[in-house]
């Protein structure tokens, strides 16, 4: 089916080839018992026929003498003869449009039978009619059906050409379909009329769509909608909500972006520019170095705010079965060069297994941000905890530290974005690790927790549904 075809189009066309297959087969059935009654019709005109004859045959026999009147055989015959002649040959017709000749003969039973009349185009010997009863059989260069009838001393036979009969009998059967096909493209107008007036709602909502601007991100009035549009206008306006997400997470994530690199480019900027002016090459090295560290500073702020948006532009993620304890063991492994460097003890605590149903890779950059985080914000010549366990349907995540942790009020801001605590001054974090933490349990149906740790310092608990 052309794809440029409008739904009203593909709907009457399917319609039609539907009551096309439908109207096929009942215009054959209705054929086939047209021509059926058609043809016992016709069999039944011949019965009626040689009945017919039977009874004028008596006629004249009343018209012969009663008892001890003579007469001889002859005169008893030319007397039935002319009763059913009425004085001159005549050709038996039935109706103005479907018109044929039959041939009859009327013949005495008996052990010499004779003729006693015959139709104008019967011949003077039998015709081949066989028993009595309906017979089909090769006359005159054609096919004829006969019909041979015995009754109160007569014969009669009557016959209809087959081919004729034929033909009056398909000629019947179509007129019964004419009106068949007729109604059928009557239906097929109706029906395009009904459709296209039962998609005006459809018409109407296209209208309303084409008319919307760019921008315009509202949802659609629901209103008292065909139920079928209203599924489709819900799924639309949940399209809207959707795409009006994704155009405020852009211009968040281009204002973020904006206010959190000003600061570091022009300081990378002013570090460039004081080399040419350092005064010996001890110096421009410290100020390269310095220039190289705001880089990279710089470099892990983008990676972090497109994570942020990535996340952010998620409704669910895709779980698989991980093992949690493994995947832990392998940041813990990676991350400790970076623990050693800050003079950090990196530390885990977690089952030989621990599986769940997670995505991988979201999982990885959680447990990396959480180590992360804790590393960097942590006193030199302190420990960093990390602790993986089960409590029931769910996964307990902590890490904790030995710094000095965060005050109450400061606390119930934490995982919000650009948020630090007095503790974290000084270190190059953004302010965006603990937010794509939170936002990853989200994402898995949990939830993040901030308290104060054992050790004296900050713990960050992750519970996610797993």
């Amino acid at each position: 089916m052309s794809p440029r075809l409008s739904l009203t189009a593909r709907v009457v066309l399917i319609v039609t080839l539907a009551l096309a297959a439908g109207g096929a087969g009942i215009g054959w059935l209705v054929f086939r018992a047209a021509t059926g009654q058609a043809a016992e019709l016709f069999d039944g005109q011949l019965v009626q026929t040689a009945e017919m004859l039977v009874a004028v045959a008596h006629q004249g026999d009343g018209a012969a003498p009663r008892s001890g009147e003579q007469h001889d055989a002859d005169d008893h015959d030319d007397d039935t003869a002319d009763a059913l002649h009425g004085g001159a040959p005549r050709e038996i017709r039935f109706g103005r449009r479907f018109r044929q000749v039959l041939v009859y003969q009327v013949w005495s039973a008996g052990p010499q039978p004779r003729q006693l009349a015959r139709s104008p185009h019967a011949p003077d010997e039998w015709l081949p009619a066989g028993t009595e009863g309906f017979t089909d059989a090769r006359w005159a260069g054609g096919a004829w059906r006969f019909f041979r009838f015995e009754r109160s001393g007569c014969i009669v036979i009557v016959g209809q050409n087959a081919e004729v009969r034929q033909r009056l009998v398909h000629e019947i059967g179509e007129h019964g379909f004419t009106p068949l096909a007729i109604g059928f493209l009557g239906v097929i107008l109706l029906a395009w009329g009904a459709i296209a007036l039962g998609l005006r709602p459809l018409s109407r909502l296209a209208g309303e769509l084409q008319q919307r601007a760019p921008d315009q991100l509202s949802p659609l009035a629901e209103g008292p909608r065909p139920r079928e549009l209203a599924t489709l206008v819900a799924a639309l306006n949940g399209l809207f909500a959707r795409v009006a997400r994704a155009f405020e997470n852009e211009r968040r994530f281009t204002a973020d972006a904006a206010h959190e690199l000003r600061t570091p480019l022009a300081a990378v900027a002013a570090q460039i520019q004081s080399v040419e002016t350092a005064p010996d090459e001890a110096v421009r090295a410290s100020r390269l170095r310095q220039a190289l560290a705001g880089v990279q500073r710089m470099a892990r702020l983008v990676e972090q705010l497109l994570a942020a948006a990535r996340l952010d532009a998620l409704d669910s993620v895709r779980r698989e079965s991980v093992d949690l304890a493994q995947l832990a063991r392998e940041l813990a492994a990676e991350r400790a060069a970076a623990a050693l460097t800050r003079d950090v003890e990196l530390a885990l605590e977690a089952p030989d297994k621990l599986p769940a149903q997670v995505q991988p890779e979201l999982m990885r950059a959680l447990l990396r941000n959480l180590i992360d985080n804790a590393v960097r914000h942590a006193p030199p010549g302190s420990d960093v905890t990390l602790r993986l366990g089960r409590e029931g349907a769910r996964v307990r995540l902590s890490v904790s530290d030995a710094g000095t942790g965060v005050d109450a009020a400061l606390m119930a801001q934490l995982g919000e974005r650009f948020v630090r605590g007095e503790a974290m001054a000084g270190t190059t974090g953004a302010g965006l690790g603990l937010s794509i933490v939170r936002r990853i349990a989200a994402l898995h149906g949990g939830e993040l927790v901030f308290a104060r740790a054992d050790e004296g310092g900050l713990k960050v608990e992750v519970l996610i549904d797993a």
